[in-house]
Protein backbone atom coordinates (compact mmCIF):
# COMPACT_ATOMS: atom_id res chain seq x y z
CA UNK A 1 0.00 0.00 0.00
CA UNK A 2 1.44 3.54 -0.82
CA UNK A 3 1.60 6.07 1.83
CA UNK A 4 -1.53 8.00 1.01
CA UNK A 5 -3.72 4.58 1.01
CA UNK A 6 -2.32 3.53 4.55
CA UNK A 7 -3.32 7.23 5.62
CA UNK A 8 -6.75 6.59 4.11
CA UNK A 9 -6.96 3.06 5.66
CA UNK A 10 -6.13 3.99 9.44
CA UNK A 11 -8.04 7.34 8.99
CA UNK A 12 -10.86 4.82 8.14
CA UNK A 13 -10.21 2.39 10.77
CA UNK A 14 -10.12 5.24 13.85
CA UNK A 15 -13.80 6.66 12.53
CA UNK A 16 -15.04 2.84 12.32
CA UNK A 17 -13.41 1.98 15.98
CA UNK A 18 -14.87 5.73 17.67
CA UNK A 19 -18.35 4.42 15.66
CA UNK A 20 -18.16 0.46 17.49
CA UNK A 21 -17.62 2.32 20.83
CA UNK A 22 -20.30 4.77 20.36
CA UNK A 23 -23.01 2.25 19.63
CA UNK A 24 -21.74 -0.22 22.18
CA UNK A 25 -22.27 2.53 24.76
CA UNK A 26 -25.53 3.74 23.21
CA UNK A 27 -27.08 0.14 23.45
CA UNK A 28 -27.20 -0.37 27.37
CA UNK A 29 -29.17 -3.91 27.07
CA UNK A 30 -25.58 -4.73 25.38
CA UNK A 31 -23.22 -2.56 27.07
CA UNK A 32 -24.62 -4.44 30.75
CA UNK A 33 -24.21 -8.26 29.33
CA UNK A 34 -20.66 -6.97 28.19
CA UNK A 35 -19.96 -5.75 31.88
CA UNK A 36 -21.57 -8.53 33.81
CA UNK A 37 -20.54 -12.02 31.84
CA UNK A 38 -17.19 -12.07 33.39
CA UNK A 39 -18.43 -11.50 36.87
CA UNK A 40 -21.18 -13.52 37.07
CA UNK A 41 -18.82 -16.13 35.28
CA UNK A 42 -16.66 -16.01 38.70
CA UNK A 43 -19.15 -16.07 40.76
CA UNK A 44 -19.96 -19.52 39.41
CA UNK A 45 -16.94 -20.45 39.36
CA UNK A 46 -16.63 -19.90 43.51
CA UNK A 47 -19.80 -21.79 43.70
CA UNK A 48 -18.70 -25.14 41.77
CA UNK A 49 -14.87 -25.16 42.01
CA UNK A 50 -13.02 -26.32 45.37
CA UNK A 51 -10.52 -23.82 45.76
CA UNK A 52 -7.82 -26.16 47.17
CA UNK A 53 -7.92 -28.08 43.91
CA UNK A 54 -4.27 -27.25 43.65
CA UNK A 55 -3.07 -27.37 46.88
CA UNK A 56 -4.82 -30.37 48.48
CA UNK A 57 -2.88 -33.12 49.69
CA UNK A 58 -4.80 -35.22 48.18
CA UNK A 59 -4.07 -34.83 44.15
CA UNK A 60 -8.00 -35.38 41.84
CA UNK A 61 -8.79 -34.19 38.88
CA UNK A 62 -10.53 -31.11 40.58
CA UNK A 63 -7.52 -28.98 39.09
CA UNK A 64 -8.27 -30.21 35.41
CA UNK A 65 -11.68 -29.67 36.18
CA UNK A 66 -11.73 -26.32 37.27
CA UNK A 67 -9.17 -25.30 34.19
CA UNK A 68 -11.39 -26.27 31.62
CA UNK A 69 -14.43 -24.33 33.42
CA UNK A 70 -12.15 -21.16 33.13
CA UNK A 71 -11.20 -22.49 29.29
CA UNK A 72 -15.10 -23.11 28.38
CA UNK A 73 -16.32 -19.51 29.95
CA UNK A 74 -13.67 -17.56 27.68
CA UNK A 75 -14.06 -19.86 24.68
CA UNK A 76 -18.17 -19.19 25.22
CA UNK A 77 -17.94 -15.51 26.50
CA UNK A 78 -15.41 -14.40 23.10
CA UNK A 79 -18.21 -15.84 20.79
CA UNK A 80 -21.18 -14.47 22.00
CA UNK A 81 -19.33 -10.83 22.02
CA UNK A 82 -19.14 -11.27 18.47
CA UNK A 83 -21.26 -13.72 16.34
CA UNK A 84 -23.96 -10.68 15.34
CA UNK A 85 -21.15 -7.95 14.84
CA UNK A 86 -21.07 -7.81 11.24
CA UNK A 87 -24.47 -9.48 10.01
CA UNK A 88 -26.13 -7.13 12.56
CA UNK A 89 -24.60 -4.07 9.76
CA UNK A 90 -24.04 -6.09 7.07
CA UNK A 91 -26.48 -3.70 4.93
CA UNK A 92 -24.80 -0.74 5.86
CA UNK A 93 -21.10 -1.84 5.24
CA UNK A 94 -21.71 -2.94 1.93
CA UNK A 95 -23.15 0.30 0.88
CA UNK A 96 -20.32 2.16 2.55
CA UNK A 97 -17.86 0.12 0.93
CA UNK A 98 -19.60 0.94 -2.45
CA UNK A 99 -18.47 4.59 -1.53
CA UNK A 100 -15.12 3.77 -0.79
CA UNK A 101 -14.96 2.29 2.83
CA UNK A 102 -11.98 -0.78 3.30
CA UNK A 103 -13.78 -3.81 3.97
CA UNK A 104 -10.42 -4.77 5.77
CA UNK A 105 -10.74 -1.65 8.13
CA UNK A 106 -14.58 -2.80 9.01
CA UNK A 107 -13.45 -6.34 10.37
CA UNK A 108 -10.59 -4.53 11.72
CA UNK A 109 -12.42 -2.00 14.02
CA UNK A 110 -14.54 -4.74 15.20
CA UNK A 111 -11.71 -7.31 16.03
CA UNK A 112 -9.51 -3.89 17.79
CA UNK A 113 -13.48 -3.00 19.50
CA UNK A 114 -13.74 -6.97 21.08
CA UNK A 115 -9.95 -6.67 21.94
CA UNK A 116 -10.34 -3.96 24.27
CA UNK A 117 -13.65 -5.18 25.68
CA UNK A 118 -11.69 -8.74 26.48
CA UNK A 119 -8.73 -7.02 28.21
CA UNK A 120 -11.23 -5.59 30.81
CA UNK A 121 -13.03 -9.26 30.87
CA UNK A 122 -10.01 -11.42 30.89
CA UNK A 123 -8.77 -9.45 33.67
CA UNK A 124 -12.02 -9.46 36.17
CA UNK A 125 -12.16 -13.47 34.70
CA UNK A 126 -8.41 -14.71 35.06
CA UNK A 127 -7.82 -12.75 38.51
CA UNK A 128 -11.18 -13.79 39.70
CA UNK A 129 -10.40 -17.54 39.21
CA UNK A 130 -7.25 -16.78 41.15
CA UNK A 131 -8.38 -15.14 43.89
CA UNK A 132 -10.75 -18.09 44.00
CA UNK A 133 -8.73 -20.96 43.57
CA UNK A 134 -5.24 -21.14 45.21
CA UNK A 135 -3.06 -21.82 41.97
CA UNK A 136 0.65 -22.75 42.87
CA UNK A 137 2.89 -20.27 41.01
CA UNK A 138 4.84 -22.31 38.39
CA UNK A 139 6.83 -19.14 36.73
CA UNK A 140 7.68 -20.61 32.90
CA UNK A 141 7.31 -17.34 31.51
CA UNK A 142 5.74 -14.59 34.25
CA UNK A 143 4.06 -14.73 37.11
CA UNK A 144 1.56 -18.17 36.94
CA UNK A 145 -1.32 -15.63 37.58
CA UNK A 146 -0.01 -13.06 34.40
CA UNK A 147 0.29 -16.32 32.46
CA UNK A 148 -3.40 -17.23 33.25
CA UNK A 149 -4.41 -13.72 31.94
CA UNK A 150 -2.91 -13.66 28.75
CA UNK A 151 -3.82 -17.28 28.16
CA UNK A 152 -7.86 -16.33 28.84
CA UNK A 153 -7.50 -12.92 26.81
CA UNK A 154 -5.82 -14.95 23.90
CA UNK A 155 -9.20 -17.50 23.85
CA UNK A 156 -11.56 -14.94 24.46
CA UNK A 157 -9.94 -13.22 21.11
CA UNK A 158 -9.43 -15.99 19.16
CA UNK A 159 -13.39 -17.04 19.91
CA UNK A 160 -14.38 -13.36 19.13
CA UNK A 161 -12.60 -13.50 15.62
CA UNK A 162 -14.21 -17.20 14.90
CA UNK A 163 -17.42 -15.29 15.88
CA UNK A 164 -16.24 -12.47 13.24
CA UNK A 165 -16.15 -15.16 10.53
CA UNK A 166 -19.87 -16.33 11.12
CA UNK A 167 -20.95 -13.03 11.49
CA UNK A 168 -19.94 -12.40 8.03
CA UNK A 169 -20.87 -15.28 6.62
CA UNK A 170 -24.04 -15.75 7.69
CA UNK A 171 -26.96 -12.56 6.70
CA UNK A 172 -28.70 -12.89 10.66
CA UNK A 173 -27.93 -13.55 13.58
CA UNK A 174 -30.78 -15.87 14.21
CA UNK A 175 -29.25 -18.02 11.74
CA UNK A 176 -25.54 -17.53 12.77
CA UNK A 177 -26.79 -18.90 16.58
CA UNK A 178 -26.78 -22.57 15.16
CA UNK A 179 -23.70 -22.38 13.97
CA UNK A 180 -22.70 -20.73 17.52
CA UNK A 181 -24.16 -23.88 19.15
CA UNK A 182 -22.17 -26.58 17.41
CA UNK A 183 -19.17 -24.43 18.13
CA UNK A 184 -19.65 -24.12 21.51
CA UNK A 185 -20.35 -28.15 21.51
CA UNK A 186 -17.13 -28.49 19.70
CA UNK A 187 -15.26 -26.47 22.41
CA UNK A 188 -16.44 -29.20 24.09
CA UNK A 189 -16.07 -32.15 22.46
CA UNK A 190 -12.62 -31.79 20.56
CA UNK A 191 -11.05 -29.77 23.41
CA UNK A 192 -9.51 -33.64 24.61
CA UNK A 193 -10.87 -33.25 28.09
CA UNK A 194 -13.71 -35.85 27.79
CA UNK A 195 -11.94 -37.91 25.26
CA UNK A 196 -8.71 -39.52 23.84
CA UNK A 197 -8.27 -37.58 20.38
CA UNK A 198 -6.75 -39.61 17.53
CA UNK A 199 -6.91 -39.54 13.75
CA UNK A 200 -9.58 -37.04 12.09
CA UNK A 201 -10.99 -36.26 15.90
CA UNK A 202 -7.19 -34.90 16.71
CA UNK A 203 -6.90 -32.60 13.29
CA UNK A 204 -10.26 -31.14 13.73
CA UNK A 205 -9.03 -30.36 17.53
CA UNK A 206 -5.80 -28.16 16.10
CA UNK A 207 -8.38 -25.59 15.20
CA UNK A 208 -10.00 -25.66 19.01
CA UNK A 209 -9.62 -22.66 20.60
CA UNK A 210 -10.26 -25.12 23.87
CA UNK A 211 -7.62 -27.40 23.38
CA UNK A 212 -4.96 -24.84 23.08
CA UNK A 213 -6.35 -22.76 26.07
CA UNK A 214 -5.96 -26.22 28.00
CA UNK A 215 -2.34 -26.29 26.71
CA UNK A 216 -1.75 -23.33 27.96
CA UNK A 217 -3.30 -23.45 30.95
CA UNK A 218 -1.90 -26.65 31.63
CA UNK A 219 1.39 -26.19 31.18
CA UNK A 220 1.07 -22.25 33.59
CA UNK A 221 -0.14 -24.39 36.45
CA UNK A 222 2.00 -27.73 35.93
CA UNK A 223 -0.80 -30.17 35.45
CA UNK A 224 0.79 -33.33 34.82
CA UNK A 225 1.81 -33.04 38.01
CA UNK A 226 -1.74 -33.39 39.17
CA UNK A 227 -2.81 -35.74 37.01
CA UNK A 228 0.75 -38.29 37.63
CA UNK A 229 -1.12 -40.57 39.82
CA UNK A 230 -3.44 -41.67 36.98
CA UNK A 231 -1.04 -42.87 34.22
CA UNK A 232 -3.89 -43.18 31.59
CA UNK A 233 -6.55 -41.49 29.71
CA UNK A 234 -5.10 -38.12 29.34
CA UNK A 235 -2.76 -36.11 26.99
CA UNK A 236 0.51 -35.75 28.82
CA UNK A 237 2.19 -33.79 26.23
CA UNK A 238 -0.72 -31.81 25.97
CA UNK A 239 0.19 -30.03 29.18
CA UNK A 240 3.45 -30.15 29.49
CA UNK A 241 5.05 -27.40 32.06
CA UNK A 242 7.41 -25.93 29.45
CA UNK A 243 7.95 -22.97 28.00
CA UNK A 244 7.94 -24.20 24.35
CA UNK A 245 4.61 -25.55 25.08
CA UNK A 246 3.21 -22.28 26.40
CA UNK A 247 4.43 -20.49 23.58
CA UNK A 248 3.23 -23.28 20.90
CA UNK A 249 -0.06 -22.67 22.61
CA UNK A 250 -0.56 -18.91 22.40
CA UNK A 251 0.90 -19.15 19.07
CA UNK A 252 -1.87 -21.27 17.81
CA UNK A 253 -4.51 -19.13 19.75
CA UNK A 254 -3.10 -15.79 17.88
CA UNK A 255 -3.29 -17.88 14.30
CA UNK A 256 -6.78 -19.06 14.93
CA UNK A 257 -7.66 -15.24 15.43
CA UNK A 258 -5.76 -14.20 12.37
CA UNK A 259 -6.95 -16.74 10.12
CA UNK A 260 -11.01 -15.86 11.15
CA UNK A 261 -10.35 -12.42 10.73
CA UNK A 262 -9.19 -12.61 7.52
CA UNK A 263 -11.46 -15.30 6.31
CA UNK A 264 -14.22 -12.90 7.35
CA UNK A 265 -12.58 -10.29 5.60
CA UNK A 266 -12.95 -12.20 2.47
CA UNK A 267 -16.31 -13.52 2.77
CA UNK A 268 -17.77 -9.74 3.02
CA UNK A 269 -15.01 -8.71 0.05
CA UNK A 270 -16.67 -11.68 -1.70
CA UNK A 271 -20.21 -10.80 -0.77
CA UNK A 272 -19.55 -6.80 -1.86
CA UNK A 273 -18.13 -8.17 -5.46
CA UNK A 274 -20.86 -10.36 -6.03
CA UNK A 275 -23.40 -7.58 -5.09
CA UNK A 276 -21.85 -4.87 -7.39
CA UNK A 277 -21.52 -7.05 -10.00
Amino acid sequence: MRPIEVMKFLRQFTVLVQRNLRLIWNDKMLLGSLILQAPFMVAVIKMVVDPNCFTSNLVNVGSRTALFILSAMAAFMGTLNSYREICKERDIILREASVGVNLLAVVLSKAFVLLLIEVVQAGILAFGFVHVVHIPQNHLLFETNVEIFVTVLLMLFASSASGLLVSAIFKSGETGILVVLVLMIGQVVFSGIMFTLTGVSSTIASIIVCRWGMGALGASTDLNSRLAWLKAGFDGPMYDATVANLLNCWQMLGLIAGVCILAAWLVLQINFDRKKS
